[in-house]
C-alpha cells in the first residue's frame, strides 16, 4: 500500500511539473530553464524584481543560471509543488505564473547573498544547493516575497498573527491558515484561571485612538481602554474564547516576555534525514547561517533555527521512538548541530538565534501522555535556567487528552515561563 501511495503520488508530480514547464514555455517563447539572464531581466522590465539584481553583471547571471539544475524540481514534494505554483513561483500582474521552482529558488540564494564581497558567486551557489536538495525549507513568507518589489512584506506576515484582544480572532481561528500564530499576554492567561471576561477590540480603531497597537498592550493600557468610551470592545467569556483556540488546528502561542512583547518569530528548518542521508550536516549547517545572515540583514525579521524530520531520522536508525536510544539520538544531534551551527555564527561575526538541544521536540507516532507532556514543559524550563535562548514546547492533541487536561498543561507551560507553545 505504501509503494501504492508513493507511487500515485509521483505521478501526481509529475502532472503538476508539465502543467507549470507548460505555462512558462507558452510565457516565455522558449524552453524551460533556458535563458536565465534573458528571465532576469524580462522580470526587471516589468517591475517584478528590485534594482538590486543590478548588483550582479550580465556575465554573473549567465553563470548562475548555468548552476540551475531543473532535474531537482522532482525532489519538491506534491504538496509543495503545489505552493510553489500557487505562491513561490513569480506571477506577473495578472497573475500568470511566469517563474519556475529551480528559478525562484536560485534568485533567493541571489538577493541573500547580494552584499558579499568575498567568493559571491560560490556564495550563492552553495545557498542555492542547500535550498534546492530540500535540506533546508524557508519560512513561507521569505519564500513568497523575498527580493520582489511589488508586495507589501508585512501584510503578509502579520495575517499570519494575531493578538487575543483582536476582535477578528473568532474567524482567524476557524480560517484555514495553516499556521496561527496567537499573542497571548499575561492578563488574559489570569482571566482564563479565574474564568472572567475578555475585551475584544477593534485593532485599527485602537491604533487610531490611542497611537498604539493591541501588541504593545500591557495590563494598565488594556484595563484604560475598557474605560474608554471612544473605543468600543466587544465582551466574551476568557475560557470559552481559550476553549475556542484549543480546538482549532494549527495554533503556536506566544507568551509575551515580561516586560515587553515579543512579535513573532519566522523558522527556517533544517530538514534532518535528507542531510543525514547524504552525511552534510556540517556543510549545511554552515551554508544555512550565512543564508540567514543575507537574509536577516535584509528582510529584518529575525530567523530562528529548527530541525524538521525528526522521526523519519529516527526510524532510519532502526530504534523505537520511545527508547532510550532515541532519546539519547536526539540529544546527541541536537547538541552536534548547534555545535555547528554556534561555530558558523561566530565565524560570520553574526549571531543565529539557535534552539538548545533540550529544547528539541520531536513529534511521535504513538500519542503522548499527559504525564509525558508534563515532563516535557519541565524539562523546557529546567534548560532555561542555564541559557537565555528560550524555549518551545510542542504539546500533542489526543483522544487519552481531554479539552481542560490540554488546558492545564498550556497554563503550566505559562506559568513555567515557556515563550512558545505549539499545538499539534
Amino acid at each position: 500500500m505504501r509503494v501504492f501511495e508513493q507511487t500515485k503520488e509521483r505521478i501526481h508530480e509529475h502532472a503538476l511539473l508539465q502543467i507549470l514547464y507548460k505555462q512558462a514555455e507558452q510565457r516565455r517563447g522558449r524552453p524551460v530553464y533556458s535563458g536565465f539572464h534573458q528571465v532576469v531581466r524580462k522580470l526587471l522590465q516589468d517591475g517584478l524584481y528590485g534594482q538590486w539584481i543590478y548588483n550582479y553583471s550580465a556575465s554573473e547571471i549567465k553563470w548562475l543560471g548555468l548552476q540551475i539544475v531543473a532535474e531537482r524540481d522532482r525532489l519538491i514534494p506534491s504538496a509543495q509543488l503545489q505552493q510553489y505554483m500557487n505562491e513561490f513561483v513569480t506571477s506577473d500582474y495578472y497573475n500568470q505564473r511566469i517563474g519556475l521552482p529551480q528559478e525562484r529558488l536560485m534568485l533567493i540564494a541571489m538577493a541573500a547573498m547580494q552584499n558579499e564581497t568575498v567568493r559571491r558567486l560560490q556564495k550563492v551557489q552553495e545557498a542555492y544547493w542547500i535550498l534546492s536538495h530540500g535540506y533546508v525549507t524557508l519560512p513561507a513568507e521569505i519564500m513568497s516575497f523575498f527580493g520582489k518589489t511589488f508586495y507589501q512584506r508585512k501584510t503578509r506576515v502579520q495575517q499570519y498573527t494575531m493578538d487575543i484582544a483582536d476582535d477578528r480572532i473568532e474567524s482567524f481561528l476557524s480560517s484555514k491558515v495553516k499556521e496561527k500564530h496567537i499573542r497571548i499576554p499575561d492578563y488574559f492567561m489570569e482571566q482564563v484561571k479565574a474564568c472572567g471576561s475578555w475585551r475584544l477590540f477593534d485593532a485599527e480603531q485602537v491604533e487610531r485612538s490611542l497611537g498604539c497597537s493591541l501588541g504593545d498592550f500591557n495590563s494598565e493600557r488594556y484595563s484604560q481602554t475598557i474605560g474608554s468610551s471612544s473605543i468600543t470592545h466587544k465582551k466574551v467569556s476568557a475560557i470559552g474564547l481559550m476553549k475556542r483556540l484549543l480546538g482549532s488546528e494549527g495554533i503556536v502561542v506566544h507568551f509575551p516576555d515580561k516586560e515587553r512583547q515579543e512579535k513573532a518569530v519566522l523558522y527556517s528548518y533544517i530538514q534532518l534525514p535528507y542531510v543525514m542521508q547524504e552525511t552534510e550536516l556540517e556543510r549545511t549547517c554552515t551554508i544555512l547561517v550565512r543564508l540567514l545572515n543575507g537574509i536577516e540583514s535584509i528582510w529584518g525579521h529575525t530567523i530562528k533555527i529548527e530541525v524538521a524530520g525528526w522521526e523519519t531520522a529516527i526510524a532510519d536508525q532502526q530504534i523505537g521512538l520511545h527508547s532510550e536510544k532515541a532519546i539519547l539520538f536526539v540529544e546527541e544531534v541536537a547538541v552536534e548541530i548547534n555545535r555547528y551551527l554556534e561555530n558558523a555564527s561566530s565565524q560570520s561575526g553574526m549571531q543565529i538565534p539557535l534552539r538548545k538541544a533540550a529544547s528539541v521536540m520531536h513529534r511521535s507516532i504513538s500519542q503522548a501522555t499527559k504525564q509525558q507532556q508534563i515532563a516535557m514543559i519541565d524539562r523546557i524550563t529546567a534548560e532555561q535556567r542555564h541559557t537565555d535562548q528560550g524555549g518551545s514546547v510542542t504539546l500533542e492533541k489526543s483522544t487519552t487528552i481531554e479539552t481542560a487536561e490540554l488546558l492545564q498543561l498550556l497554563i503550566k507551560a505559562w506559568s513555567s515561563g515557556v515563550p512558545e507553545v505549539r499545538l499539534i
